[in-house]
Formats: C-alpha cells, structure tokens, sequence
C-alpha cells in the first residue's frame, strides 16, 4: 500500500498541513527510529525539492501507531508531488527508501480527516467567518 496523499488538510493562505497514520510492524519499531536518525540525504533533498517544509512524525504512547504531519505551500499537491510515478520517486533511493519504510515497518500511511479546526470553527463561533 503507498502513501495516501490527497488534500484533507488543514491550509492557510500560505501552508497547508497534510495529516497520516500508520502502525508499526510489531517489534520493528526501534529499528524504524534508527532508520529516520539516519535518513538518506537523497530522501531529505527529494522531499524539500517535492515541496515539503516540515514533516514530523510522532509515537502515540504506549502503542506502535505513529501520526505524520507535512507541511507544504497551499498550492502542492501531495499526491503528484510524492506519490507513484512523482519525480521524488524517479530517485533511485527515494524509490527505495518508500518502499523499504512501505514493505518492512508498516503497509502505508492512510490520510486522517480533520474534523475540527480553530480556524474555522472558533471563527465560526465567534461569528467571525
């Protein structure tokens, strides 16, 4: 399964923040943070040249679920910009470091919905739209 990259985010004029979850293979987990301690450079400059800012992964506690966030500009489209078939992905060891991450520590990211966003909602609240 690859990384599901589509547009429920979170976007200001500027940025938009891009939401996944996945589960860690079990017992692979120490391994996964060992490989993301030492992420190729190929990945890092394929990423930042696909048009990512930021991109944070976070452990859920006492679990083996990991949450990622990608920030990118509000125009990128993570799907073309990250996905089969992406320029990111024509690097050899972008290529490998997807499909090692996909095969070996977890089946893919899947995208989460946001369901609540200060943004909009407080805005709302206030009567501020």
């Amino acid at each position: 399964q690859n990384l599901v990259l589509r547009s429920s985010m979170e976007a200001t004029s500027m940025e938009a923040t891009h939401v996944f979850t996945t589960v860690v293979n079990e017992g692979k987990l120490e391994e996964y943070r060992r490989y993301h301690d030492n992420i190729w450079p190929e990945v890092t400059k394929g990423l930042v040249k696909a048009g990512v800012k930021r991109l944070s992964i976070f452990l859920v506690p006492e679990t083996s679920r990991l949450i990622m966030t990608i920030t990118t500009a509000s125009n990128i489209d993570l799907a073309t910009a990250l996905g089969p078939g992406s320029e990111y992905r024509q690097d050899p060891r972008c290529k490998e470091w997807e499909e090692l991450m996909d095969g070996d520590f977890h089946g893919g990211w899947v995208e989460a919905s946001n369901i609540h966003s200060s943004d909009v909602h407080w805005n709302m609240a206030s009567g501020i739209t």
